[in-house]
């Protein structure tokens, strides 16, 4: 029977939650919780609902959209930044058995030595059978499109059908996630799933779904163990607070037997809560820790982590008070708490209702309190990893809403008659699912989705076939230094640096005078190239809108360098 707290109403008609989607009072609580059962009386485990195939539908229609905006940029040759070069090397390397060298980061320069995020490798054996970064792009579509079964999942169970399916939608489109997609490729595409499964079974009520798949989040990224860590102190707080323990209460141990066909959940007593929440406090903090004052610097060719030089008073060295660290988080405020505002707008702000909200905290302060500005807007990946925990929030608040509803209403004995009102416990479970379709649906002509239906996506400009053009020029194997644009489909088969870095002299330079990075441009290229690595000469071998190629004189090496 639901009470006050994590409760999970029972299964309505069809599989669904009833309320919504079932037979129940006027103001939208189940049946059962609108007194169907005699107080006192245990209700009958909840039979688990069968999986809903539009929430499949949905998660096709997202990979579908998400694969078609990231391809089709790369195909353009309009990338974000380089990591799409950078992840695109560092798989190849690992494809055929090497260390995750990546010298578009910088010459000889180990990956795991910028950022620790081993997980990544998991993608190899598809890049070995299909060498392309559209595999990358691929693989970051579909770990999206699959986050949102289990959004929807725990949307149904608790909610009813039709909202799974509108808040399935909502979240599936929502503008974190497309922001990731069109900034090409990141570690954090594996982050959205894994937190989008743990905190689904977390709401759900299944401790150990939730941290198995919370476990793996530490080889994402280093800063996810903190994450990990806060998604314990939760599993704790839902061990220790009365409304966890009010429902247990509620909810004898022999209740009647679960529908043939459907075994009953058995739901973990106070302490299987609580030693899993301090398994995932030690094991987050443990690897968060170990990746940056260990892992990181033993792969950092200066032996340490450079993003400190991000943290201003948090940093080492710096001195750490409360007025330094009030005044960095002030830092730009009025961007931060635009940032604030729409992270919880696709949510209808409905997540500050559940303690699950807390879990988006340690990404959030991390990058407020970081003196680099990059991190505090609404652009980037940065916001990605937000979305499943907000709308996992959002949802358990709706629940938790209705849960405290029904309890008044039994408590007071209303009528149905007497039952119609305008409570926020009402119409928020009811309709708050059909508001963040609303307000995803408006938001999708302000974000990368709105590219899907502008003939310029998918327009190949001559200017990007001057550049295939160029690429088709450098042999495989070759070293290459090569502009922005390029960095991606050379790094397939080539040694490939970015001509930003200090490098060793190339076998071949690859340079888009229109988009070289250089402000102004510079008026010779062959003299400028000539002049990046002095000794050395180049002769220039093709030239076509404004992208050239150069190759190294004298003797060549097949392996250049």
């Amino acid at each position: 029977m639901p009470q006050e707290g994590w409760a999970v109403p029972e299964a309505g008609p069809g599989g669904g939650a009833s309320g919504a989607d079932g037979p129940g009072s006027p103001d939208g609580t189940p049946a059962a919780a609108a007194g169907e059962a005699p107080a006192g009386v245990p209700a009958a485990p909840a039979a688990a609902p069968r999986a809903d195939p539009v929430a499949w539908l949905i998660a096709l229609a997202s990979f579908g959209a998400y694969t078609t905006i990231s391809v089709f940029r790369y195909l353009r040759l309009d990338p974000g930044s380089w990591d799409l070069g950078i992840f695109t090397e560092y798989v190849r390397q690992v494809a055929y058995g090497h260390a995750p060298v990546v010298a578009i980061r910088g010459a000889g320069f180990n990956l795991l030595g910028d950022h620790f995020q081993p997980i990544v490798a998991l993608i190899a054996p598809f890049f070995r059978l299909f060498p392309t970064p559209v595999t990358l792009l691929v693989a970051q579509a579909l770990l999206t499109a699959v986050s949102v079964v289990p959004v929807c999942r725990a949307a149904r169970e608790l909610l009813g059908t039709w909202q799974s399916r509108a808040i399935g939608a909502a979240y599936g489109f929502s503008w974190g996630l497309q922001q990731m997609i069109n900034f090409d490729f990141h570690e954090v595409a594996f982050a959205v799933p894994l937190l989008a499964f743990s905190l689904s079974a977390l709401v759900r009520r299944r401790p150990r779904g939730a941290v198995l798949w919370a476990l793996p989040l530490v080889f994402v990224k280093e800063d996810q163990g903190f994450t990990v860590a806060v998604i314990g102190l939760v599993m704790i707080a839902m061990a220790v607070t009365p409304p966890a323990r009010a429902r247990r209460s509620a909810v004898p141990e022999a209740s009647a037997p679960a529908a043939p066909g459907n075994p009953p959940t058995a739901e973990a007593g106070p302490a299987a809560w609580g030693w899993a929440g301090a398994l995932l406090i030690v094991w987050g903090l443990a690897w968060s820790v170990a990746a940056i004052g260990v892992i990181i610097p033993h792969f950092n060719p200066t032996h340490h982590y450079q993003y400190w030089s991000d943290g201003g008073v948090v940093g080492p060295g710096g001195h750490v008070t409360l007025p330094a660290l009030l005044h960095q988080l002030a830092a730009d405020g009025a961007a931060k708490l635009r940032t604030m505002g729409m992270i919880l707008l696709p949510v209808a702000f409905i997540a500050l209702g559940s303690p699950l909200a807390l879990i988006a905290l340690p990404s959030l302060l991390l990058r407020f309190v970081s003196t680099n500005s990059y991190f505090w807007g609404t652009g980037w990946h940065y916001n990605a990893t937000v979305m499943p925990i907000l709308f996992l929030a959002a949802i358990d608040a709706m629940a938790r809403l209705r849960a405290r509803a029904a309890l008044r209403a039994r408590r007071r004995r209303r009528s149905r008659a007497a039952a119609r009102n305008l409570r926020p416990g009402v119409l928020v479970p009811r309709y708050g699912g059909l508001v963040m379709l609303a307000i995803a649906v408006w938001l999708a002509f302000r974000f990368p989705l709105a590219t899907l239906w502008n003939p310029q996506t998918y327009v190949m400009s001559p200017h990007v076939r001057a550049e295939r053009a160029a690429m088709a020029l450098v042999p495989g194997g070759a070293s290459v230094e090569a502009t922005l644009s390029m960095l991606a489909p050379l790094a397939v088969h080539d040694d490939t640096l970015w001509i930003g870095n200090g490098n060793p002299a190339p076998r071949y330079i690859v340079f888009d005078e229109s988009n070289s990075g250089w402000s102004p441009p510079p008026g010779n290229p062959l003299a400028f190239v000539d002049g990046r690595h002095p000794g050395v000469s180049y002769r220039q071998v093709f030239l076509d809108s404004d992208v050239y190629v150069f190759q190294r004189a004298g003797r060549d090496t097949p392996t250049g360098g």
